[in-house]
């Protein structure tokens, strides 16, 4: 199934993204960063409602799983992003301007635009936006950040009695712990 065969985006992959859309669909370039620095799915970013977007954090509240509802920290390298896009928000979410199509979801038409920018870029069907996530996941566990902590920021459910039953969760200095250890921006 391709699903099971999906390749993470790497660096390289995410600045060739960036500099195929610059300047040509911002709202695109944004929601690629964002994805990259949070390893949110592509509608659980584009579902987000203002509410949910704190100074420090993503309330992540209407995922797929139970699992996926969390509390992802904002990356330094996202934090003026973040700013500028809420700011002056009127219809209640974090991305402006994103129709819904008949199932509700909010990331059908965004999520069109970036299978089309892929493509361009000359990536095939087994790269999508889920890709970043991906990324993310190798990028964390290169720098060998603990597994229970990944699978609390990409709201993965844990398997285990002391952790995935009982345990309320990890505090939110030792996931934005975890996060500082990604970098799309640097080859280094």
């Amino acid at each position: 199934e391709i699903r099971d065969k999906r390749k993470a985006f790497s660096v390289a992959d995410y600045q060739r993204l960036l500099t195929s859309v610059r300047n040509q669909d911002q709202d695109l370039a944004d929601l690629i960063r964002l994805g990259a620095y949070t390893g949110c799915r592509i509608e659980e970013l584009c579902g987000l409602k203002m509410e949910n977007v704190l100074a420090d954090r993503l309330k992540i509240e209407d995922s797929k799983t139970e699992a996926g509802w969390r509390e992802v920290p904002i990356h330094p390298h996202i934090q003026k992003l973040v700013i500028r896009l809420a700011a002056g928000r009127k219809d209640g979410y974090f991305l402006a301007g994103l129709t819904s199509n008949k199932y509700g979801d909010k990331s059908n038409a965004i999520g069109k635009r970036f299978g089309r920018l892929k493509t361009k870029c000359g990536y095939g069907r087994d790269y999508v936006f889920h890709s970043l996530r991906k990324g993310v996941a190798t990028q964390l566990e290169g720098a060998q950040v603990p597994e229970n902590h990944v699978a609390r920021l990409l709201g993965h459910k844990l398997n285990t009695m002391s952790y995935g039953l009982y345990s309320g969760g990890l505090p939110i200095e030792i996931l934005k712990e975890a996060v500082s250890h990604l970098n799309w921006d640097s080859q280094t």
